[in-house]
């Protein structure tokens, strides 16, 4: 969208403010588009997926009908999809263990549990997430582990005592409205022993400098058209505090926080493990629109590093958690 077409920041003047010289956004307006544009980015795999898509790692191509999803480029997928399937196979040790993938959504971390041999029930609440995971499935080489999928919200899935050998949230705690019971019930259907994985998004670990990056990175892409996210305002220090609020203050709909969820599992669960990774830039590429497809692969790779650098330097905060923990 060119930049005259896009919405316009709305500015008033707080009482006061006019004979100080002090002109202040309006977030009721910006905010609010924000807010409907993530609610809506979060759905375009559901939407925008042709009939015959399928959300294999191992076979990636570029679907670009999918213009507002990371699957319309195979490049993008290996940067974001791929190496969080990686991270959470890579943390399961064991042959032929019963899983239970809990928000499987496209089914692809599945599909990769099942090609390890492993027994894999998928569970997600939405029923056209589940007719990809299937039809994935159908059109995959699977492994010798037995794969199902099953439509269901985990918090009225009842699942059966002792059944599992490891249980994986990736990407669903935070957006579950109970997390503890939630996770009492992962410790009620895990064996003795059972191990417990979670990727999960802390969305409030956001602070001034993290934003302040994410403006440095939006803004210029933002200039030159080539970004479909909400405008951002010229003046840095208005940009900054947007994006603050559009990750933390300006939620109406609760998500959980990072606190919510860490507790009950170190209550729940004997901690293994426990890391941070990248994510921010996942929100980069996914609104990205670079015309010429290998600047846009050069550009996502250089986002994605140096949010790597920048956390390993402690230059701003990580919003992506690991935690792996044994049934306690």
């Amino acid at each position: 969208m060119p930049l005259s077409e896009q919405p316009k920041i709305q500015l008033f003047y707080k009482p006061g403010a006019q004979a100080r010289g002090i002109v202040v956004v309006d977030r009721r307006t910006s905010a609010s588009r924000s807010r409907a544009h993530r609610r809506r980015k979060y759905q375009t795999v559901a939407r925008e997926a042709p009939p015959n898509f399928v959300a294999d790692l191992q076979r990636l191509r570029d679907w670009p009908s999918m213009k507002g999803s990371l699957w319309r480029r195979a490049s993008l997928v290996k940067l974001t999809h791929a190496p969080n399937a990686r991270l959470l196979t890579g943390s399961i040790s064991g042959r032929n263990l019963k899983i239970l993938d809990v928000g499987c959504g496209t089914g692809c971390i599945s599909l990769e549990l099942s090609r390890m041999g492993h027994d894999v029930l998928g569970l997600d609440r939405n029923e056209r997430m589940i007719e990809i995971a299937t039809n994935t499935k159908k059109m995959s080489k699977s492994g010798s582990g037995k794969l199902q999928y099953e439509m269901a919200d985990f918090d009225k899935w009842v699942g059966t005592t002792g059944a599992y050998d490891v249980v994986i949230f990736s990407r669903v705690l935070h957006d579950l409205p109970d997390p503890e019971n939630a996770l009492l019930k992962a410790q009620r259907i895990l064996k003795s022993r059972g191990k417990i994985l979670c990727l999960e998004y802390a969305y409030n670990m956001m602070d001034k400098k993290t934003a302040t990056w994410l403006y440095q990175i939006r803004k210029p892409l933002e200039l030159q058209d080539w970004y479909s996210s909400p405008h951002l305002p010229d003046d840095p220090g208005k940009g900054v505090d947007l994006i603050m609020h559009e990750a933390v203050t300006g939620r109406k709909q609760h998500i959980n926080t990072f606190e919510e969820m860490i507790r009950p599992l170190k209550r729940l669960f004997h901690q293994e493990a426990f890391s941070w990774y990248p994510y921010h830039f996942w929100d980069v590429l996914s609104d990205m629109r670079i015309p010429n497809l290998r600047i846009e692969e050069r550009l996502a790779t250089m986002v994605k590093n140096l949010e790597e650098y920048l956390l390993g330097t402690g230059e701003i905060e990580p919003a992506l958690f690991l935690y792996k923990g044994t049934k306690a």
